[in-house]
């Protein structure tokens, strides 16, 4: 016997229009789930809304940077581009049915190249957006206006400190490092993901959004790593580092949408990844998964076949498990503890060895 849960929206609802946005987001495929949703129905109005208003999932994004800095440019009244229309179109999509936004990291990765008191006006642009009108966005969406009217006065936000590095950025910013000396150093694509893993396991840590990038980036059939690690052969080193910059956020990210969806286990919250960079979103799908039935190490595997040889694949997966199930002696942890300042000398040695490559 089966159940059936019928929801009656307000007379004045923007159905239509949101099953138009929906198929806008639908086409540019923008969002990577955190769980396994029913088919057809990851950008279907009507399974968010039984699923939220009748079965209280909650759902939250988790935009990257540049969705996020595009909708507080919308907000602020700038003429809208194609861009900052998908932009508008995630925004219309969450305010409509009822979806929670959570940037912070966008916002953190954001302060320390354009400092903190721009930052907080971003945020604050941000913030006008979240609480904005649904009738604006799902104008903006639909290119029904070319810009929208700005809502003031701003809400003022006072002693928030954005500029201080996350503790995990650092992290993923000394894997980035890693990545970047391997790849300058050349050897076979094999020798190069295993040298990844194996320094990582026995010398810093075992960054499993870190590895998978490494996975991609290293693999030998045309992987999608456009993007990735922007002018790393650059003859102006400091964009070299830049760009690792950028790398180390793009996997902090990540490592913050697995660690959510982690702390979530049993459904009540979900999440969604949101970002207009299919690299990305080819990363986060690799790192989420999709077939709950097989074996993690199988699934990885098979994920990856698409880019390695088959023997490959199964060899950087199990080696990647297999220091994931070996665990570390207490000796290591002894060896971590007795060095406070290991992370800053990580970073300085990684920065050093690319200032120091010649193209």
């Amino acid at each position: 016997m089966s159940s059936h849960l019928i929801l009656k929206l307000p007379p004045n609802y923007p159905y239509d229009d949101l099953v138009k946005i929906a198929e806008l987001l639908k086409v540019r495929d923008v969002f990577v789930p955190g769980y396994i949703p029913g088919d057809g129905s990851l950008y279907e109005p009507s399974s968010f809304m039984l699923e939220g208003w009748g079965e209280k999932i909650e759902t939250v994004m988790l935009p990257d940077r540049n969705v996020v800095s595009r909708i507080a440019r919308v907000a602020q009244g700038e003429k809208i581009d194609a861009h900052m229309r998908m932009a508008a179109a995630t925004m219309a999509f969450a305010q409509c049915l009822d979806i929670l936004i959570e940037p912070s990291v966008s916002f953190h990765e954001l302060a320390p190249s354009q400092g903190n008191s721009l930052t907080i006006s971003e945020l604050s642009w941000f913030r006008v957006a979240d609480n904005g009108l649904n009738a604006d966005w799902i104008a903006a969406a639909l290119g029904r206006v070319d810009r929208i009217e700005p809502a003031l006065p701003l809400q003022k936000i006072d002693h928030l400190d954005l500029s201080m590095p996350l503790s995990r950025w650092k992290r993923n910013y000394i894997a980035a490092l890693k990545i970047a000396e391997i790849e300058l150093g050349g050897g076979t694509a094999l020798g190069r993901i295993k040298m990844l893993l194996d320094w990582m396991y026995h010398e810093f840590i075992l960054a499993g959004p870190a590895a998978l990038l490494g996975c991609i980036y290293f693999a030998p059939f045309n992987p999608p790593r456009q993007g990735l690690f922007k002018q790393l052969r650059s003859d102006d080193r400091d964009r070299a580092i830049r760009g690792v910059k950028n790398a180390a956020w793009d996997i902090t990210h990540l490592s913050d949408f697995a660690r959510r969806v982690n702390e979530h286990p049993d459904g009540d919250r979900r999440f969604l990844f949101v970002t207009f960079d299919a690299s990305l979103r080819t990363l986060a799908r690799l790192m989420i998964g999709t077939d709950d039935q097989a074996e993690p190490v199988d699934r990885l595997a098979g994920a990856m076949r698409q880019w390695w040889s088959a023997a490959d694949a199964s060899v950087i997966a199990h080696t990647l498990f297999g220091y994931f199930d070996r665990g570390r002696s207490p000796e290591w942890f002894a060896a971590q503890k007795a060095n406070p300042h290991a992370i800053d000398e990580f970073i300085d040695r990684g920065e050093c060895v690319l200032r120091r490559w010649k193209p």
